[in-house]
């Protein structure tokens, strides 16, 4: 497949979208009497096509012999692909964001979400998105435990790297601290030369161990106040400006609670509001709910992914577990997890892409139709269908270079990767 859509579960959803699309053409191309040449299904060691064949001329037509089929019966049959696709993904969707995200408990896990250049985290091996498993030889589920291990004296930490425990050395006494991971163009912080990621553990020496902390001390600030930044790159002086309503603006993007330590900033990773996000998709509305459906495999999900939802594989994997009715499954509840997840969304892709009105897709056969259908009642057969070819060939030259150019564009204006 590609980066966005995993190999085994893309061919799986794939394989299902086009037996759908295809067997649904073959089913109503019999219902309207017209010919079916041939239908199968392709292998490669597994199933990984189906195909079904009517007959075009008595579907279309040719130059000499009209078309067998009616005009409405011709849409039907094209439409029955669409349509059939559309239910699929309707019922994958409708399973996967019911029962089975129900059926979903998440984890507490820290994970490390910064390595400082250099340090001794980094020489020692760490890398971001590990995943900690013990410190001290005891269970490590939040900062918490890990603050408490890493100040009680221990300096080996057991984490998860690719499914592998690996045990690494790390020297630093901890910080606990919140972590910056964006600034604000033109804001007090960009003025200041912050860096873009980073961890602020103090405010003019007092100590900021957690957002509570940060709020309340900002609270107490005013417009053009002078603050000095204590962070894991150093101390920055900062003049606050002012909000709308009056209060101070530093202009920074909070991620939340870390603890720091040897170049490494630890996070416990938001199992319970990305579970709780996921869940709560559905409710935004159609248009928002397809939209952010759509994008999740390139985006993932708002204010909790930088990177995109690829199911629940990988390492994301680990830090959610089947309960319930589902319990009984383990792991491979989450392979139906999956699976539901990427036919809902390749089903409901490959129905909207067939959908445009450009030939050779279904949208374009169906546009074609309704455009000469719409003719015929104005002007002569010969001169609708003339007519017809025009606009059909337009709006597809449209729509394939306009396709042509969203692939293109970015490398046009930034170069090739080399």
């Amino acid at each position: 497949m590609n980066q966005y859509i995993p190999f085994v579960w893309g061919w799986i959803a794939l394989f299902v979208t086009l037996l759908v699309h295809e067997f649904a053409h073959g089913v109503l191309a019999r219902v309207e009497g017209i010919k079916v040449k041939s239908m199968g299904l392709a292998f490669l060691a597994a199933p990984i096509a189906a195909f079904v064949e009517p007959d075009d001329e008595e579907l279309f037509g040719t130059a000499e012999k009209h078309a067998i089929a009616s005009r409405s019966a011709r849409v039907r049959v094209l439409a029955a692909g669409v349509i059939s696709n559309f239910l699929v993904a309707a019922i994958a969707i409708a399973l996967f964001f019911g029962p089975v995200i129900g059926a979903i408990s998440p984890m507490d896990r820290v994970v490390v979400a910064d390595v400082q250049n250099g340090s001794a985290g980094d020489l020692a091996g760490f890398n971001q998105s590990m995943i900690i498993l013990k410190a001290g030889g005891a269970g490590v589920d939040n900062l918490d435990r890990l603050y408490g291990a890493l100040a009680g004296g221990s300096r080996e930490l057991v984490v998860l790297k690719n499914d592998k425990e690996l045990t690494l050395p790390l020297k630093g006494d901890p910080v606990r601290g919140i972590l910056i991971v964006s600034v604000f163009e033109n804001s007090p912080a960009d003025k200041s030369r912050l860096p873009g990621r980073f961890v602020i553990s103090g405010i003019d020496g007092r100590r900021i161990g957690n957002v509570e902390d940060f709020r309340s001390r900002m609270n107490s600030t005013v417009p053009g106040q002078n603050i000095t930044l204590s962070t894991n790159r150093g101390d920055y002086a900062v003049k606050l400006a002012s909000k709308p309503d009056g209060t101070s603006l530093i202009g920074i993007g909070i991620a939340g609670n870390v603890v720091y330590s040897g170049g490494v900033t630890f996070q416990e990773f938001p199992a319970k509001q990305f579970i709780s996000g996921l869940g709560q998709l559905p409710g935004q509305g159609v248009n928002a709910f397809l939209t952010a459906f759509l994008a999740m495999p390139f985006v993932g999900i708002g204010g909790l992914t930088s990177g995109g939802f690829q199911g629940f594989s990988g390492w994301i994997g680990n830090f959610f577990e089947p309960s319930g009715w589902a319990a009984p499954l383990g792991s491979h509840f989450f392979w139906i997890a999956n699976a539901l997840f990427w036919i809902g969304w390749i089903n409901l892709y490959a129905g909207l892409f067939n959908c445009l009105p450009a030939v050779p897709l279904d949208g374009g056969h169906i546009f074609r139709d309704l455009i000469q259908g719409g003719l015929e009642k104005v002007v002569n057969v010969k001169r609708a269908e003339r007519l017809t070819r025009t606009v059909v060939s337009i709006f597809a030259w449209l729509i394939f270079t306009s396709l042509i150019i969203s692939v293109m564009a970015p490398y046009l204006a930034h170069g090739l990767p080399i």
